[in-house]
């Protein structure tokens, strides 16, 4: 049974990531052609809107934690072999969201009557757009909340191909229908609609997808003071990290709104798309191995789970180490050709907002045996004081430099954090640290480093613009990474090269 559940675990990780880069590439491509021409038929203005309307509710809305816990307790609940509690947590938890939705409604509803108050340099024009494209973002999200236990289940349960499916097909959906409602005459608001039209039919899917292999019978009368106790004393924490986690991120938007207007918000999605879109790549590797990590470290293998967390960091490393790379060295180019005169500012801010995943990405995986482990305490701790230092950089940066001054806020605020976590991580995790930090980032980070200044250089001398110019400086600069990082692990690290090997051919 065990041997069955790690091949089809091996098989699950392996796909997923294939459909999750798949993934990554249709919404970064789709993204590149779809965000311009998106903001050329709205205009600036519009966009701006759609982007702080969006960033509202996603700052106001969460679940506290609880998708967390479920995706945790039902990953232990399966390694116990405790399959007939996972129904009785579903049971509670569809309570407590259904509570919550109704809370959030509420508040929305309140909320709504103070938007003039917030956004006072808005145009009254503007702010009929801003309230109508609010009422469409906010029913949606009440709605969907209900369901967001859906992709905890899936992972917990490990149908990690399906999930990644989920991203594709919502971001297909949502591109069709906007293209084909803006084509008919129908603007901002149906950009906004599609993305709740597309999120639906997301959600009946994972509802297939979940009730076709478990058959959960949910009951509402369901009562468990002492697993709500343990959920809650797990969400608190998790719910810090959220709340503040947004206080880096959605209030960006609605603090360059209130300081500067809608072009700089304009500005500030452009980069913080790319940051995204960068991001997407880092992350996909870790949200996969929830049940893996559960198991390791419910049977005390310890050295099984420092070697994936430093298997993990090694390709996550070198993801961003590409990307941040190849941006600083190509990245002008590409924002010229991608969205034209005037967003020149966008280049420096992307490496801006880039440069502290150097200290994140590699340890993402870790991030994931804290949830397991149930310490989630130490990173709610340092991002309360990632946020704080973030909006008293906000405050002062934004006035005076607007969607630059947001990029180094969070830049600064990011890079105390990526610090900061390190020592978290090795205070509650058996990772070898010093092992870690020997085979990431001196092995690979210094040559990297060296083809990064040497390709930068070479660039300038070579002068190429257009298609043409990214085009060959895009295959020359990753040509060179590719060959160096092939070099390292020949030569210094085999063992990683052979796991590379070994997993592209057979899965392992």
């Amino acid at each position: 049974m065990e041997k069955n559940i790690e091949a089809n675990s091996r098989y699950q990780i392996k796909f997923a990531t294939l459909v999750s880069y798949i993934s990554i590439a249709v919404n970064i491509i789709s993204g590149l052609l779809f965000t311009p021409w998106l903001i050329h038929q709205l205009g600036d203005g519009d966009y701006g809107i759609y982007s702080i309307g969006t960033s509202i509710i996603t700052l106001l809305i969460m679940d506290f934690g609880i998708s967390e816990a479920v995706a945790k307790y039902v990953a232990q609940y399966r390694a116990e072999g405790k399959e007939e509690k996972v129904t009785e947590l579903l049971s509670l938890v569809t309570k407590i969201y259904l509570m919550l939705a109704l809370v959030f409604l509420i508040v929305f509803t309140v909320l709504y009557f103070f938007l003039g108050n917030i956004y006072n340099s808005f145009s009254p024009e503007e702010m009929v757009k801003l309230r109508n494209v609010y009422i469409i973002i906010a029913v949606y999200n009440v709605f969907a909340f209900a369901f967001t236990p859906l992709s905890g289940v899936m992972l917990a349960y490990e149908h990690l191909v399906s999930l990644k499916l989920c991203d594709i097909i919502l971001r297909v959906l949502t591109i069709i229908i906007t293209i084909a409602a803006i084509i008919k005459g129908f603007g901002l608001y149906s950009a906004v609609a599609a993305n709740a039209i597309a999120g639906i039919v997301v959600i009946v899917y994972k509802l297939y997808i979940i009730q076709s292999h478990h058959k959960f019978k949910i009951d509402l009368s369901y009562k468990d003071n002492d697993m709500l106790k343990r959920i809650l004393s797990f969400s608190v924490w998790v719910a810090v990290l959220i709340i503040t986690q947004r206080c880096i991120y959605s209030i960006t938007l609605s603090i360059l709104g209130a300081l500067s207007g809608s072009n700089e918000v304009t500005l500030y999605s452009v980069s913080s798309a790319l940051e995204g879109y960068a991001y997407s790549f880092g992350s996909v590797i870790s949200t996969l191995f929830l049940a893996k990590i559960s198991r390791q470290l419910e049977s005390g293998d310890n050295e099984g789970f420092n070697n994936l967390i430093i298997t993990t960091g090694k390709i996550q490393f070198l993801l961003c180490a590409i990307i941040l790379g190849g941006f600083i060295c190509v990245g002008k180019n590409f924002i010229e050709l991608w969205m034209g005169n005037g967003y020149g500012i966008t280049y420096y801010m992307t490496i801006i907002l880039l440069i502290p995943s150097i200290f994140i990405w590699p340890f993402m995986t870790a991030s994931v045996g804290l949830t397991v482990a149930n310490r989630v305490k130490g990173p709610a701790l340092v991002n309360v004081g990632t946020a704080v230092i973030n909006i008293i950089m906000e405050c002062i940066m934004i006035g005076k430099f607007g969607a630059l001054g947001a990029a180094l806020s969070i830049a600064v605020a990011n890079s105390f954090k990526g610090i900061a976590l390190i020592f978290v991580y090795k205070k509650y995790l058996p990772i070898k640290l010093f092992q870690f930090i020997k085979e990431v980032f001196l092995i690979y980070g210094i040559p990297l480093a060296i083809v990064t200044i040497v390709g930068f250089k070479l660039f300038q001398m070579l002068n190429l613009h257009g298609v043409v110019g990214l085009t060959v400086n895009g295959v020359i600069i990753v040509s060179l990474y590719l060959t160096i990082i092939f070099i390292i692990m020949k030569l210094v690290d085999k063992g990683f090269y052979n796991f590379i090997a070994g997993y592209i051919r057979r899965g392992k």
